[in-house]
């Protein structure tokens, strides 16, 4: 099984509360990003994000240019149903990290630990 079909999996077969990780507000990353008092126009990309709740927060917060990074489809197809409308302000990738080459430059880099898992 591929590390995609893997993380497929989990997220095809798991509720948000069953996965080790789930966080119902992150609180600790979000006071991170927000001590760095950056414009709401800074970009920040959330590596493995996939179905975390850290988009939310700084789509509430205001900020303008986000990008959520996960292997998973899954993963970010369920986040953006939970977004909604709210879904079109973030820029969403589906990709393997580790094959992962930003055209752009990013203010933030944000990762709860994904390069654990890998």
């Amino acid at each position: 099984m591929s590390k995609k079909e893997h993380w497929d999996k989990i997220y095809s077969t798991k509720t948000l509360q069953e996965v080790s990780w789930y966080q119902p507000v992150p609180k600790i990353s979000l006071e991170l990003i927000l001590s760095l008092k950056l414009s709401k126009d800074s970009p920040i990309i959330d590596v493995g994000g996939g179905d975390s709740f850290l988009v939310d927060s700084l789509i509430e917060k205001g900020y303008l240019d986000l990008t959520v990074l996960d292997i998973s489809k899954v993963a970010i197809e369920r986040a953006k149903n939970r977004l909604g409308k709210h879904a079109k302000k973030v820029n969403w990738i589906v990709s393997d990290i580790t094959n992962f080459y930003p055209e752009r430059k990013y203010s933030v880099w944000h990762d709860r630990a994904v390069f654990l898992f890998f």
